[in-house]
């Protein structure tokens, strides 16, 4: 998955993306980039992978509770929710300290995923978020990792 073909043409499909929220959609071929490290990563348990699986499941599948066609750029933030929701339950589970090992991008991970958990009911909706996490199996924590 860390393959740079793919992470090129997804940081070129976000790329033109102006939105509210653009700070946080950049960030998403980052985040993808993550979630295959820490698939990779013998110190994740494989709970956790499975969880990480399905979240990149969610990204790449062309079934989307938010269709591009429809919803346009905007539609890259329920992908958003899903890896943040997936990443802050790991944070919330395993050591830090490994999922920071394997980031590469140039936000705050931690301040990041915190900030987007306060804003994810408003961004998408929380009718909208739990049915994705539902979906995928995963609950939202009540409370942002750390919070």
């Amino acid at each position: 998955m860390e393959d740079t073909e793919f992470y090129s043409k997804l940081r070129e499909k976000v790329a033109g993306y102006t939105g509210p929220y653009s700070d946080y959609v950049l960030l998403i071929p980052d985040l993808v980039a993550l979630v295959a490290r820490l698939m990779r990563d013998t110190r994740v348990h494989s709970k956790h992978k499975i969880y990480l699986g399905a979240a990149l499941a969610y990204i790449v599948s062309p079934i989307d509770l938010m269709p591009e066609r429809i919803f346009g750029k905007l539609a890259f933030l329920d992908d958003l929710a899903v890896l943040v929701a997936v990443l802050n339950m790991l944070l919330n589970e395993t050591d830090n300290q490994i999922v920071l090992e394997n980031w590469s991008g140039k936000a705050d991970l931690l301040e990041t995923v915190r900030n987007f958990l306060r804003q994810s009911d408003q961004v998408i909706g929380k009718a909208r978020l739990e049915k994705i996490l539902d979906y995928l199996g995963v609950r939202k924590p009540a409370s942002p990792a750390g919070v």
